[in-house]
């Protein structure tokens, strides 16, 4: 019978936590400080994809989107992009699980089952289902 190695330190062990909340804490500010931009009627520059190709990218009025949730129009930003509408309480809960982990020093949660599914794959089949909901949509 092998040895079974040391567990790892719990600073290793919540790196992806950290890291979580990291990015989408800079996700916040800089999509924030767009938004707020874009609300005040200053457009900061055009996508570069629907410029060259006239078609919305995967991520095409996902600001309006997120200005329009915010503000209580669910359907209103569901119809503009229901991709972004997703992500925002996504992102959401998972801050703050991750928030919660570091905050008290807690064990992160990794349930075997979670750790089977192929999250790249259905990440693009997301982001695939999007884009073509957006292309269909009429934005065109």
């Amino acid at each position: 019978m092998a040895p079974v190695p040391p567990p790892l330190p719990w600073s290793v062990r919540v790196q992806p936590e950290r890291t979580l909340l990291l990015c989408t804490g800079a996700l916040a500010v800089l999509g924030g400080a767009w938004c707020l931009v874009s609300a005040l009627g200053v457009s900061p520059w055009p996508c570069v994809w629907k410029s060259c190709t006239s078609w919305p990218c995967a991520g095409c009025g996902a600001t309006r989107a997120v200005i329009l949730l915010l503000s209580g129009h669910v359907a209103n930003a569901w119809a503009m992009n229901p991709g972004a509408v997703l992500l925002v309480p996504v992102l959401g809960a998972l801050s703050a699980y991750a928030a919660l982990v570091l905050a008290l020093r807690r064990e992160p949660w990794r349930p075997a089952w979670l750790q089977r599914v192929p999250w790249r794959a259905a990440l693009l089949l997301a982001v695939l289902g999007n884009w073509i909901y957006l292309l269909f949509s009429g934005r065109a």
